[in-house]
């Protein structure tokens, strides 16, 4: 096959040309377009499959160039190349039928990865026409009627009785062996939220699919692999003939390795025991049971023989251990004891996930036990993005559990040595009453702030202050009161509601109380203070006290 690239920048054409491994693609031939005109040339010979362009060119751009390509009904595939992700740049590349919308920089995995489907694409629009009508059509969907009759059986929509189900695959000219027996593969891809951003879902999809396609049968195209998207996960079911898996593991750790290399994703692979086409239907909820509980196997292969059943544990580290090793502040022993419980069950490949779950509820147990009574709201110290992300993955290994628990324990440990030095918390808290005092500001709001319960803020404030949250709240605003109120131009309803005061008569009476006289007569005594003080005033003053003091003399 032949490409063209097409680009005004020659750098990036450069970078481009020398990243991507061309031969491996089945790319005998790359050719070079600096401007659309140049790129016109080139492609009325009539000799060019692919064509990666740049959408912004000084002189006709990409889009131009795909619509130029499609009003001339001239067979080639287009990728599109932006450094920006516009919304009508991408609609325009969708209503002209562009193969793929990428952006800048580049990546060159995922270029090739674009580059591998379109030749796919290209492949079979060249058989379908070289096809006659029938094989065309026959063509087209017997790929689709094949994945219909899997979906279907996984589903409970086929018939459960063989002669049935014989009668079924012939109707629809399907290339199924009805005698075979069957080994059904559920391949779980736990994380991919990430990935089916950064690839987009359809490439994400594809590439997954693909994997399982040319590593378990050999092929370009999928027939086999039925695709379920989860909350949990993505979900892979593929049927290969027992005769096809003497080497099934090694198949499916190629599987794996694909998904990690094209992809960046982990996959956990169970092969199912052997099975009758017609007892396929029960085997997929069996299966994905095995791969939730079985996490001792995430990111590998496993049999259904090898796979555990689900154990009787109530308890595997239990709480009160626990709390005793948090009241002494031993996270050393607390993380070995973890470390411990999880090796012996990896070792005896009885660790499941519900016993990751166990041991999920128990340190939670313990934990919020130990920092309420220390007045920490865990709730809020655990609401944080990472505190979440990492609490959902706990159970799904060993080392995701271990992860989990020591960020747990080194936030709760931090926060709690941070409260012991309790002068330091003081000034923080009175730095935000400074920073805060305009708002609706009360010990809930300052306590939730630093995620302690309220009683438990308003006592050790007051021991160390020897004043109460709401006198230092009342004491700052009415100070901040007073600064303003020596601007006689102020209104003091103004005044009221710039402190954080809502009712202006509440704020009279709190001011009065505080300073002895209504704001009103602040402002006015301030103002006659001012006027006083003026430097006639001042003048004057002081020559009289010259004249008292030559009087004396």
């Amino acid at each position: 096959m032949r490409l063209l690239i097409v680009d005004d920048d020659v750098h990036t054409v450069e970078v481009i040309r020398r990243s991507i491994d061309w031969a491996s693609l089945s790319i005998d031939a790359v050719d070079i377009a600096n401007s659309m005109a140049q790129a016109r040339r080139i492609l009325r010979r009539g000799k060019t499959d692919i064509v990666i362009s740049d959408i912004e060119m000084p002189q006709g751009s990409g889009l131009d160039l795909l619509a130029w390509v499609r009003e001339n009904a001239i067979q080639v595939e287009v990728l599109l190349l932006t450094c920006h992700e516009r919304f009508d740049y991408a609609t325009s590349a969708l209503k002209l039928d562009a193969a793929e919308y990428l952006t800048k920089p580049f990546d060159p995995k995922i270029m090739s990865l674009s580059i591998q489907r379109t030749i796919a694409k290209i492949k079979e629009k060249r058989m379908l026409r070289e096809s006659n009508l029938y094989g065309a059509w026959r063509l087209q969907n017997r790929q689709r009627e094949e994945i219909n009759f899997w979906l279907s059986l996984y589903h409970g929509g086929m018939p459960r009785e063989r002669e049935q189900m014989r009668a079924e695959i012939e109707a629809r000219g399907l290339p199924i062996d009805v005698n075979a027996r069957y080994h059904l593969v559920v391949t779980r891809i736990a994380e991919h939220e990430q990935q089916s951003q950064n690839l987009g879902q359809s490439l994400l999809h594809y590439i997954l699919e693909n994997a399982h396609a040319h590593h378990l049968f050999g092929r370009d195209e999928n027939t086999r692999t039925i695709r379920s998207v989860e909350p949990n996960g993505l979900w892979y079911y593929t049927a290969v003939e027992e005769a096809l898996a003497i080497d099934v593991r090694e198949r499916c750790a190629h599987v794996i390795a694909a998904c990690a290399e094209a992809a960046n994703v982990k996959a956990t692979c169970c092969i199912g025991a052997p099975d009758a086409i017609e007892t396929l239907q029960s085997k997929p909820s069996e299966l994905r049971r095995l791969v939730e509980q079985s996490v001792v196997f995430y990111a590998q292969v496993f049999t259904q023989e090898e796979a555990i059943a689900v154990g009787e544990e109530t308890q595997v580290l239990g709480v009160d251990k626990l709390k005793d090793m948090l009241s002494r502040y031993d996270k050393v022993s607390l993380l070995k004891t973890l470390k411990d419980a999880l090796a012996i069950r990896t070792m005896l490949k009885t660790l499941s996930e519900r016993t990751l779950y166990l041991i999920q509820q128990e340190l939670l147990q313990a934990v919020y036990a130990h920092l309420d009574g220390t007045g920490v709201q865990a709730t809020q110290l655990f609401a944080d993005d990472d505190s979440a992300r990492l609490n959902e993955q706990a159970c799904r290994s060993a080392l995701d559990m271990i992860r989990w628990a020591n960020y747990l324990l080194e936030r709760a440990f931090a926060y709690e040595d941070e409260l012991r030095r309790a002068g330091t918390l003081v000034e923080r808290v009175n730095i935000y009453i400074h920073e805060h005092y305009q708002e609706n500001l009360g010990r809930n709001e300052i306590a939730a702030h630093f995620h302690l319960a309220p009683e438990y803020l308003a006592k050790l404030y007051k021991k160390k202050t020897d004043q109460t949250l709401k006198d230092a709240i009342r004491e700052y605003r009415v100070e901040q009161a007073k600064r303003m109120l020596r601007d006689p131009d102020i209104r003091v309803s103004d005044v009221a509601e710039a402190v954080g005061f809502d009712n202006f008569s509440y704020f009279s009476t709190i001011f009065k109380r505080e300073v002895g006289v209504t704001p009103q007569e602040y402002q006015r005594e301030h103002e006659r203070e001012k006027t006083t003080h003026t430097p006639e005033a001042a003048g004057y003053g002081e020559g009289l006290s010259n004249a008292v003091r030559d009087a004396d003399l």
